[in-house]
């Protein structure tokens, strides 16, 4: 729901709102009184309509009809349950549920670009055999990761595991997913290693790396889901490629932000 004038009063009035990085008073003016909740999430197969709302993945995807998105590119490990002591396998059946849901917003020719780590690689690559077809696991150059005086091996890259929902499913070979670096000189890689980190500061990663995913799976005008938006880095690709775009994120201030990113392009 909608922030009242009151509620807006008073989170302005929060200092640890105020300091968020990226966000300033005029921001805080200009979007918080239009954040919405999954209540707003209001949507039809043939009434479908571009947002970004303040909830968690389950109640905003549940409210999603049926077959009516083109693409999911998400990465669930940065979501605030991971940090949180749960057991493994209800964290396994968090994700399943999730997941069960996404395939069912999915058209028929839909995919699914899920990211993660090494470490909980192997479990989102279970999960997401048992209910869709797993095409690939593309291998990236990820550099963002913190080296403090670590021994061992560095880790250096990550996994984007790639699902659709059935055989019959949208790719398209474009220069972006052609890779000339190492020896790979041929279209469509699952080794992405010419990746460069992104050189917008609020940005997680490049934006390279979302456009390359949107362009081999969708055309201009489907429809994008990121159900643990963060800050809105898939919501930006959206707009700059021509994509649709729906996106939830639980913690207010990264959704501020994302209506920020994405409302600048």
């Amino acid at each position: 729901m909608q922030n009242s004038p009151k509620e807006v009063s008073n989170i302005l009035n929060n200092n640890s709102i105020e300091t968020s990085p990226g966000l300033t008073i005029d921001d805080l003016n200009r979007y918080l009184p239009a954040v919405q909740s999954y209540k707003e999430i209001n949507l039809s197969k043939d009434k479908m309509k571009e947002g970004l709302f303040l909830t968690d993945c389950l109640k905003g995807i549940r409210r999603i009809p049926a077959a009516s998105i083109d693409l999911i590119i998400t990465d669930p490990t940065g979501a605030p349950f991971i940090d949180k002591q749960f057991k493994l396998e209800d964290y396994y059946q968090w994700n399943k549920n999730w997941l069960i849901e996404a395939r069912r917003v999915l058209k028929e020719a839909g995919s699914i670009y899920l990211m993660t780590n090494w470490q909980y690689s192997s479990m989102f690559h279970s999960l997401l055999n048992n209910i869709f077809k797993v095409r690939s696991r593309i291998i990236w150059r990820n550099r963002s990761s913190k080296v403090e005086n670590r021994k061992g091996w560095i880790d250096d890259t990550s996994d984007i595991w790639y699902a659709t929902k059935s055989n019959e499913f949208i790719f398209l070979d474009n220069n972006e997913s052609k890779i000339d670096t190492n020896n790979i000189n041929h279209s469509n890689s699952n080794l992405w290693v010419d990746i460069p980190r992104g050189l917008d500061k609020n940005s997680k990663y490049s934006q390279k790396l979302y456009l390359r995913m949107m362009k081999s799976s969708t055309y201009k005008l489907n429809w994008v889901l990121d159900p643990f938006m963060s800050i809105g880095d898939v919501g930006v690709a959206s707009k700059v490629s021509g994509r649709r775009f729906i996106g939830f994120e639980k913690d207010k201030d990264s959704l501020l932000l994302a209506m920020k990113r994405v409302d600048r392009g």
